[in-house]
């Protein structure tokens, strides 16, 4: 069953993958319109972090704080699904499994503390079957395109890692970082299981120093699809603040 669920990925993987990358070079990958690289305080290409705050994410938006330490990073809760309502006042949003959790990681003021790593978590429903994992690879293809890099694990059927390299880099940049990524990729078991909540350093060795791109874990249990884990992250960006050598 996992070999068909592998063969099924990367067949769909390159029946999609033109149409998909006609015009990634040209557009920045974002996580709830927010992409790497954006200053905490500064603009990028005329837009604010706090704008797209405002303007794009203010009717979601259920909790938001920043914390300085060990370095600068924002969590944010979001509503899944709509807008929000007064009834979302009295959730306990923090707990509650149906809201989006988002954090995002900020390099050094010597680097103008721009993001090196936005994170979202939230829950999808649905069947793990061909046509559910059909349909979730065609909403991680249309906002990433062609996964470099699909990790499955006989132990968790309906479990994948989609990593994907960022299209905008140069092309010599990009051949370097897929060069330092194992092909196939196969991780243990422990990495498998812990790889959202793995640090940087464990990062590093898996996916080489300088790595930038997305990755998506796609979650499921009992033949049902439970989550979906989005990361955008600039592993050279991130030794501004972290030590990541062994």
């Amino acid at each position: 069953m996992l070999r068909h669920f592998v063969f099924f990925l990367i067949a769909l993987c390159l029946a999609l993958s033109a149409s998909a990358h006609a015009d990634e070079t040209a557009t920045r990958w974002r996580i709830n319109n927010i992409p790497l690289d954006m200053p905490l305080d500064e603009a990028l290409n005329g837009e604010f972090l706090e704008g797209i705050y405002q303007e794009k994410l203010q009717d979601r938006l259920m909790y938001s704080v920043l914390t300085e330490w060990p370095s600068y990073h924002i969590h944010s809760t979001l509503k899944v699904g709509g807008k929000l309502a007064e009834i979302d006042a009295q959730q306990a949003v923090e707990s509650d499994p149906r809201n989006e959790q988002m954090d995002l990681y900020f390099s050094s003021a010597a680097d103008h503390r721009r993001l090196f790593w936005i994170r979202a978590r939230k829950p999808i429903e649905g069947p793990a079957d061909a046509t559910g994992i059909a349909q979730t690879m065609q909403m991680v293809e249309a906002s990433f395109g062609k996964p470099d890099r699909i990790v499955t694990a006989a132990d968790w059927p309906g479990n994948a890692i989609l990593i994907m390299v960022d299209p905008a880099l140069g092309e010599a940049e990009r051949s370097l970082m897929l060069a330092a990524l194992p092909d196939p990729l196969t991780l243990g078991h422990d990495d498998f299981i812990e790889f959202w909540s793995m640090d940087l350093q464990r990062r590093a060795k898996l996916l080489g120093p300088n790595f930038r791109g997305a990755i998506v874990l796609l979650t499921a249990f009992q033949g049902r699809l439970q989550g979906l884990q989005t990361e955008l992250l600039d592993l050279g960006r991130a030794q501004t603040v972290f030590n990541l050598a062994d």
